[in-house]
């Protein structure tokens, strides 16, 4: 479509106000009202509506008295985007380089209705090994995503998330009482991770730490998924600090502004690579 087909098939003053605007950015100094308005041919008191109106918005601003530029508003409406979709920019290259440290599964996780939904993951890439999938949901309480995000929250919203979903006994280890359930979440507080030990499923050991947001809030989880054999307490705990490296590496990520390089904010991760067992054959685990 042409440029004047495009003109009279839209409102003229916003195509009037579009090119007010690129003329000033065209600009480096700015452009004063009379220059703006012989420039896109308007009237100079119809210009200066237009003007007046992005400067009360806060697009536009005066440079001195006379000369106009854009604001950062611009730039700033570029960098609205939500948590889900920042996380789901910047976290997956942060993941492949655990997965690449630790040769476990690797989840990301977030609170949604009451349950932990996995929103991302990367496999480990050994044979026997613990596998998710995207939009799988978990319970709360008996996963390490959930315990972790549970402890962002106040009492009382934690109250009634377990009063929604209840405290079922998923294995013998899963935690079933409140008293319970608060004094585990004091302690990954205390540690900075939480640990599934066998408390969701048979045969499989999780470790997660916390991804915070803007405001210092946890808004999403971080995970290590293996077959006990593989992680036993020890190795759990050694690899809490490549998972919280990671979890630190994501947090300033997103809370740097206008930050479109992702290869700066890499986890601390040591050199060395975690030893593993021969590859068997595989398993269908879940994390």
């Amino acid at each position: 479509m042409s440029e004047t087909k495009r003109r009279r098939s839209g409102i003229l003053v916003l195509h009037k106000m579009l090119d007010i605007l690129e003329t000033i950015r065209e600009s480096r100094s700015g452009l004063g009202l009379s220059d703006v308005a012989r420039a896109v041919g308007l009237p100079k008191p119809t210009a200066y509506r237009i003007v007046a109106t992005l400067e009360a918005r806060g697009y536009l601003a005066r440079q001195g008295s006379r000369h106009y530029q854009l604001t950062r508003k611009f730039f700033d409406l570029q960098q609205n985007e939500s948590t889900e979709q920042a996380l789901m920019r910047v976290a997956p290259p942060i993941m492949v380089q655990l997965v690449e440290v630790c040769r476990e599964t690797v989840n990301l996780g977030i609170l949604d209705a009451a349950e932990v939904v996995v929103v991302s993951t990367i496999e480990s890439p050994q044979s026997i090994r613990m596998t998710s999938k995207v939009g799988n949901r978990r319970y709360l309480h008996s996963t390490a995503l959930g315990k972790v995000l549970l402890c962002g929250l106040a009492p009382k919203e934690v109250d009634r998330l377990i009063r929604i979903q209840g405290l079922p006994k998923l294995m013998p280890r899963t935690i079933v009482t409140r008293q319970a359930l608060a004094a585990e979440l004091d302690l990954v507080r205390k540690q900075g991770f939480a640990i599934d030990n066998e408390e969701n499923e048979p045969g499989g050991r999780c470790l997660g730490a916390p991804i915070t947001g803007q405001d210092g809030r946890i808004v999403a989880a971080l995970s290590i998924s293996a077959p006990i054999f593989r992680m036993d307490m020890a190795r759990a705990r050694s690899l809490s600090i490549e998972l919280i490296n990671s979890c630190r590496a994501i947090s300033r990520a997103l809370t740097s502004v206008g930050e479109p390089a992702v290869a700066e904010a890499v986890p601390e991760h040591k050199s060395r690579r975690v030893a593993t067992k021969t590859e068997q054959q595989p398993v269908n685990s879940r994390a």
